[in-house]
C-alpha cells in the first residue's frame, strides 16, 4: 500500500471536519445558480425569432417575376437576417419561374437557430398538385 502524501492526508483531515452546513450551502448554492442559469438564458433569448416576411405561400401568374421578401432572424437579442442561406428551389426557379411548385428553405448557421428551417412555397400558374394546397 503506497503512503499518503501530506497533501492527501490534509485533504481526508478536512474532509473529516467539514460541517454538514457545508454540504447544505453548496448544494443550496448549485441550486441557485442553475436557476439564475435558466433565467438568464430566457431573458437573453425572449424577443428571438426566425420567421418569414410575407406569405408563407405566394401565387404567381405565368409570366410574373418573383420578389424574394425575405425572413427575419434574431438570435440572442442581434439581427442576423444577413446570414440566412436560401435553398430547396430557390437557385433553380430565377426571377421569372416557369409554371410549376417550388419550396424556398430557409436555415442559418447559428447556434440558436441550429437545426431550424422555414419553407415558402411559390406555386407559379395553375400546375397539377397546385389545388391541394392551401395557404398556411
Amino acid at each position: 500500500m503506497a503512503k499518503k502524501s501530506d497533501a492527501q492526508k490534509a485533504a481526508e483531515k478536512a474532509v473529516k471536519k467539514s460541517h454538514p452546513a457545508t454540504l447544505i450551502l453548496a448544494i443550496l448554492f448549485l441550486i441557485v445558480g442553475a436557476v439564475a442559469g435558466v433565467v438568464l438564458s430566457r431573458e437573453l433569448t425572449k424577443n428571438d425569432k426566425f420567421e418569414l416576411i410575407g406569405e408563407k405561400q405566394v401565387e404567381l401568374v405565368i409570366g410574373e417575376s418573383y420578389k424574394e421578401a425575405g425572413v427575419k432572424i434574431i438570435s440572442f437579442g442581434r439581427d442576423i437576417s444577413d446570414k440566412v442561406a436560401y435553398g430547396g428551389d430557390f437557385a433553380t426557379m430565377g426571377e421569372i419561374p416557369e409554371e410549376g411548385i417550388y419550396q424556398i428553405v430557409y436555415t442559418v448557421d447559428d447556434f440558436r437557430w441550429g437545426d431550424y428551417q422555414l419553407v415558402r412555397t411559390v406555386i407559379v400558374g395553375n400546375p397539377e398538385g397546385a389545388e391541394g394546397l392551401n395557404n398556411g
